[in-house]
């Protein structure tokens, strides 16, 4: 899966790009082998006062979807926990709505070939 990293009002040092895929870990498992799996990271922190925000999000695109996981903390890997658990969790959701579709249809097609054959 490739991924691009974008930091606003941020550096982005080598712990917190680790920290990254480390959390994009979770989202290849329901990727796969798909080679043209993109995400699209970006990272910001607002100064609001005298406390700051962070914000991070994830856009992956995968298979012709796109799905999208955008949340503030108040550290940057408070941020990247909730956006990453959103995302994977986005995924999931998905994942069994496809195979809902998948099972019922199989029982359809099951039933028509039950009917076919007691034709016979």
């Amino acid at each position: 899966m490739n991924y691009n990293i974008k930091g606003t009002h941020l550096d982005i040092t080598d712990e917190l790009r680790s920290y990254v895929e480390r959390k994009l870990g979770a989202a290849e498992k329901f990727v796969g082998n798909d080679t043209t799996a993109h995400v699209d990271v970006e990272l910001q922190y607002l100064e609001e006062g005298r406390s700051g925000k962070y914000r991070a999000e994830f856009t992956l695109s995968c298979g012709g979807e796109v799905y999208r996981a955008d949340c503030w903390g108040g550290t940057m890997h408070e941020a990247l926990d909730l956006a990453a658990q959103e995302l994977a969790s986005e995924l999931s959701r998905n994942k069994k709505k496809k195979l809902s579709v998948m099972r019922r249809t199989s029982v359809r097609v099951k039933e028509y070939l039950r009917g076919w054959r007691s034709d016979l």
